[in-house]
């Protein structure tokens, strides 16, 4: 099993290495952006208690934002409840707005277990959570509001 360190230095290596990507890390946090779409993909690595032998086990989240801004309403977590949560990869979390007012932010989420993770399991979460966050943005802005990442 790994520690968080170890996971996260994994995740940077399958990404920089054999999926070719460039990142930046903000502070516990690996982000990838594209050119060609409106938001990006971060990951996280957090504790996931132990296995039998004590060893530490470790969860990687993977998250796109979909919306920045937007004003809460029985509808929003309408639509949330029955229909964020159907998609393979992932799905929709809402967020207090760290800016305040009142505001909240929709995150499309999705975790791994970091200690059996590989390339092509790592590749497939990345870029579901980045597709459907990317068409979650457009299909939700014009019914709900906000602000997509690349509008800020």
């Amino acid at each position: 099993m790994a520690t968080v360190e170890q996971t996260m230095m994994k995740v940077q290596r399958l990404l920089t290495g054999p999926m070719g990507l460039r990142v930046e890390l903000q502070g516990d946090a690996i982000i990838v952006r594209f050119a060609e779409v409106s938001t990006q993909v971060r990951f996280v690595v957090r504790e996931f208690g132990t296995d039998q032998q004590g060893e530490p086990l470790t969860v990687v989240g993977i998250s796109a934002a979909i919306l920045f801004e937007v004003t809460p309403t029985p509808e929003l977590y309408e639509w949330v409840g029955r229909e964020g949560g159907n998609f393979y990869f992932g799905h929709v979390t809402v967020w207090d707005d760290p800016d305040g007012g009142g505001k909240v932010m929709l995150i499309m989420t999705h975790s791994l277990l970091g200690d059996y993770l590989d390339e092509e399991e790592l590749r497939a979460a990345m870029w579901g959570v980045l597709t459907i966050a990317d068409r979650l943005d457009d299909q939700l802005q014009p019914r709900f509001g906000g602000k997509r990442l690349a509008d800020l």
